[in-house]
């Protein structure tokens, strides 16, 4: 992921600010936050290490593939987004005490797949369809709910995280 940031930290360099920019939540003293909001609500933000191991089994009562905990474990960041092939994918910010909405999503997963959690949500693609984690094997997948079918994109999220690029 740190080489996914410099990358990202490079375009934006290069004029494209936007990419570190995204709508203030509630908490204004978030950790990731730097500066002020501008006129639109927009704040600047920067990828914080984890400083600390989460447990992310216990907050969603269940156990992830250990490659879905490293992505939870690693950085907390408002926004983890480009093309991979021809998709584009934006994968779920990691933020400190938002784990509410990410249990949700995984519990509304859940109840729509019989109760069942083989893959894990962890993202969406340009055209809605859904970027999951095979929880055993770790290969990326996007699931067409509608048709109930599954392409496999990725051998891994890291794979994933290392080939996105920010134009296509």
């Amino acid at each position: 992921m740190k080489q996914y940031f410099q990358m990202r930290r490079e375009k934006a360099n290069k004029g494209l600010d936007f990419l570190f920019k995204t709508p203030i939540i509630d908490d204004e003293e978030l950790v990731i936050y730097e500066g002020k909001a501008d006129e639109d609500e927009y704040i600047s933000w920067k990828p914080v290490e984890i400083p600390f191991e989460q447990d992310i089994n216990s907050f969603l009562d269940m156990n992830l593939h250990y490659t879905i905990e490293d992505y939870f474990n690693s950085y907390w960041f408002a926004d983890l987004d480009g093309f991979y092939k021809n998709y584009y994918i934006k994968l779920q910010s990691v933020l400190p005490d938002e784990w509410n909405s990410y249990i949700q999503l995984i519990d509304s997963y859940k109840n729509n797949h019989g109760d069942k959690l083989d893959k894990v949500p962890i993202g969406i693609e340009g055209n809605g369809l859904i970027v999951v984690v095979d929880n055993r094997s770790g290969v990326v997948y996007l699931e067409d709910f509608e048709r109930g079918s599954f392409d496999s994109i990725a051998d891994s999220l890291e794979v994933l995280i290392k080939t996105l690029k920010l134009n296509n």
